[in-house]
């Protein structure tokens, strides 16, 4: 089991997600709740994105779990790997706008946050006239 890296682990919280998974035929886990989950790892858990990674394809290798897009997160994974500045939050837009037929996505974030990945643009202002 991971342990948060203050010390405070929620057993409860645990065991109570733990038991509702195990009666359930199914679990779907939603875009946002995987950016969340990255979030939690990387920041409470202190997990690499190499673990992360794992982790997620560990539960998608159960079939109890559906995930909203598994084609655009498969991929957002390998550009999460690939592109170590990029959130996986960023990885999963863009995977999902191309997944939906856009050929580039638009962006005000630079080029080492979203503006990293090879399917968006990003958009710049000039600021010398300021």
């Amino acid at each position: 089991m991971l342990k948060p890296i203050d010390g405070n682990n929620p057993k409860w919280q645990v065991d109570a997600a733990e038991a509702i998974i195990n009666q359930a035929e199914q679990v779907f886990i939603a875009n946002i709740v995987l950016a969340e989950m990255e979030w939690v790892l990387e920041s409470v858990f202190a997990c690499s994105r190499e673990q992360i990674h794992l982790l997620i394809h560990s539960l998608a290798s159960h079939t109890q779990f559906r995930f909203e897009d598994w084609a655009a997160l498969n991929n957002a994974l390998l550009d999460y790997l690939e592109f170590s500045q990029v959130d996986l939050s960023d990885c999963l837009i863009a995977r999902c706008a191309q997944n939906a037929g856009a050929s580039t996505l638009f962006t005000f974030e630079n080029e080492k946050k979203l503006g990293a990945l090879p399917v968006v643009t990003t958009l710049k202002q000039d600021l010398t006239g300021y």
